[in-house]
């Protein structure tokens, strides 16, 4: 997987959400793909999956796009602040299921970049180009920052 590290300013990203949990991540980001993503890209071709971990250990998985300051892209739909900050991002290749991915990502693609997760942050991302190619992002503590 490449990877880099890469400062972002905060955004916004609003669309559909479910809860998911490691064992069913994969279907259900499948489904809300399945689901949304055709009238998702009408509004833009950069898809945006964002995950948050809850205090029971489950998470909330968001597919969406960027949006204009708070401003929900429908009514109802969840809009969540992405915060600044430095990321590590890493390049999934092509036919890689997403789970497989974030395995790599974690297990060998960080600790390889010398940076420590910053678990105060809270927030992982990953996007989706126009052309369906995939990068995971999750933030990061780097000593010269």
């Amino acid at each position: 997987m490449d990877m880099r590290i890469e400062k972002r300013e905060a955004f916004y990203v609003s669309g559909y959400s479910v809860k998911a949990n490691e064992a069913t991540h994969e279907r259900d980001l499948a489904l809300l793909r399945e689901k949304y993503e055709s009238k998702l890209k009408s509004l833009t071709p950069l898809l945006y999956f964002v995950a948050w971990i809850a205090e029971d250990g489950e998470y909330t998985l968001l597919l969406g796009v960027q949006a204009q300051n708070q401003t929900p892209i429908a009514k109802g739909a969840p809009c969540i602040e992405v915060p600044a900050g430095c990321f590590a991002v890493g390049v999934v290749p092509e036919g890689t299921p997403i789970m497989t991915a974030w395995g790599d990502f974690f297990e060998t693609g960080i600790p390889a970049l010398g940076v420590a997760f910053d678990v105060e942050h809270g927030v992982y991302f990953g996007c989706f180009d126009e052309t369906g190619g995939c990068e995971l992002w999750t933030p990061v503590i780097k000593a010269d920052i």
